[in-house]
């Protein structure tokens, strides 16, 4: 019995790496087919054989992510596609466009994120509805009804336990706009279904997610990065005691204190003007100040953007960066937006703080 049991375990540990190298050349296999489609999506000279090709894609990856321990494999398409995993190995999500011949764009994705219950990853095909969709920054949002994006990165907080996913995109859209958007992304109840879009904006009820739309040829900022925010503070002066020297400046000046001493002086008087002017002055001095101060702190940073021309409002073909810098800092389980951000580069070699961060242009971007 004994040695049976030690052939087992025997042909156990053998199968094993077997296994694991079988896993591997399969998905390597599946990862070379794939990387050849996606050549055919991004530079094949017709829609027909772009969307053609996408739908061979969309096949295939579904089929892939299927495969047992799928999970696991690191994919790798180029800067054309996004593949986004989660710290916590609860989900991946990866996404692309296709560009038609009239230069719009179209979303695709796959999420895989895990099932609490089964303790295995389920797997959902992302449709871009963003053409259909009216409110589009106060709507939550499915997998079957999502407001398409390619992501650019990953945002994981937490708060009392609580684990918080936010996710920043892109779509090239068409030849008069682009957009970037801030998405939060959560699972319910432990289940494996992506929900697109949560209340986690603080004073801002009715925001799901951000928008920012604008011109196409305009060149607008969205990281999650260290940056430096002007944060303004209350500080109450400090009140002197005053001591013996005080009480004795205050005993022999004061003339009404030596008059009840009986000296028999009288009281210079005072006008009503000089005592309210003397009240204001002690008032003030007792009031707290505020100091600004340069805080450097995590955050989405971000232009505001706005029309060229007053009157445009709504036409984001006219929308162009502002001028001004915008931050959301998580706090307390919620993003809370602050207009007092300062992107900069710091270059310590040379010893300079305040050189603006350069714009880029979006990582997924398809000529």
């Amino acid at each position: 019995m004994v040695r049976i049991i030690f052939f087992l375990c025997v042909m156990v540990v053998a199968i094993q790496p077997r296994a694991s190298a079988q896993d591997k050349e399969v998905m390597a296999q599946y990862q070379s087919e794939l990387s050849q489609l996606f050549e055919q999506v991004f530079t094949a000279p017709t829609d027909n054989e772009r969307y053609h090709a996408n739908e061979s894609v969309i096949g295939l990856l579904s089929e892939a992510l299927a495969v047992e321990n799928s999970f696991r494999w690191q994919w790798d398409f180029g800067n054309r596609v996004s593949v986004l995993t989660a710290p916590d190995k609860k989900f991946r999500i990866i996404t692309w466009p296709v560009v038609n011949d009239a230069d719009e764009y179209e979303c695709f994705g796959f999420v895989q994120a895990l099932n609490e219950r089964t303790k295995e990853y389920d797997v959902s095909q992302l449709n871009d509805r963003s053409l259909d969709i009216v409110n589009r920054q106060e709507e939550v949002l499915g997998p079957d009804r999502w407001y398409g994006a390619v992501y650019q990165e990953l945002i994981v907080t937490t708060h009392e336990g609580r684990t918080f996913y936010t996710l920043l995109g892109w779509n090239g859209v068409d030849r008069l706009t682009q957009r970037k958007v801030i998405e939060p992304i959560c699972f319910k109840s432990g289940g494996s279904t992506p929900q697109f879009g949560q209340n986690i904006f603080r004073k801002e009820p009715n925001v799901r997610r951000v928008v920012l739309e604008y011109k196409r040829d305009a060149m607008v900022n969205l990281s999650y990065e260290e940056q430096f925010l002007h944060v303004t503070e209350r500080v109450r002066p400090r009140r002197s005691s005053g001591g013996l020297k005080s009480f004795f400046s205050n005993l022999f000046s004061n003339p009404s204190r030596s008059r009840r001493r009986g000296r028999g002086r009288t009281s210079r008087p005072v006008s009503t003007a000089a005592r309210t002017s003397a009240a204001v002055q002690r008032n003030t001095k007792d009031r707290p100040t505020y100091k600004t101060t340069d805080k450097k702190l995590r955050m989405i940073i971000f232009d505001q953007v706005s029309p060229q021309v007053p009157g445009m409002e709504g036409l984001y073909q006219y929308y162009v960066p502002s001028g001004v810098e915008m931050a959301y800092i998580f706090n307390d389980g919620k993003w809370e937006l602050h207009d007092t951000a300062q992107g900069r580069d710091t270059n310590k070699k040379l010893n300079k703080e305040f050189e603006p961060i350069e714009k880029q242009a979006p990582a997924y971007q398809v000529e």
